[in-house]
């Protein structure tokens, strides 16, 4: 009997430790995939602060630019940065779904 229970013990063993290493690679690739995109998206929501803000800033400060201030405030910098994240957020949402549904499929 102790050798059977051995016998069972490796078999389940195995088994198990198997199943954890598939699941700690699925979770280390969504979590790669999710530090990645969210590294790209801060590096461009900088680029995009520290180019377009200055831009839209000095286009404002002229007499043109202020006619242009009344169809596009000196927010609006900060309204397409803040555009941009959500459409990053729900990228980051339908990522984390498509990964579900194909970890649900597998």
């Amino acid at each position: 009997m102790p050798v059977l229970a051995q016998l069972f013990v490796s078999l389940f063993g195995g088994l198990a430790s198997s199943l954890v290493a598939i699941g700690t690679k699925k979770v280390a690739t969504v979590a790669y995939a999710v530090v990645a995109f969210g590294v790209a998206l801060a590096a461009l929501m900088t680029a995009f602060n520290l180019v377009v803000s200055p831009l839209v800033q000095a286009m404002f400060s002229t007499q043109y630019g202020q006619f242009l201030g009344l169809a596009f405030p000196p927010l609006a910098g900060t309204c397409l940065a803040g555009i941009a994240t959500v459409w990053g957020a729900c990228a980051l949402y339908k990522l984390k779904v498509q990964s579900i549904k194909m970890s649900a499929s597998a």
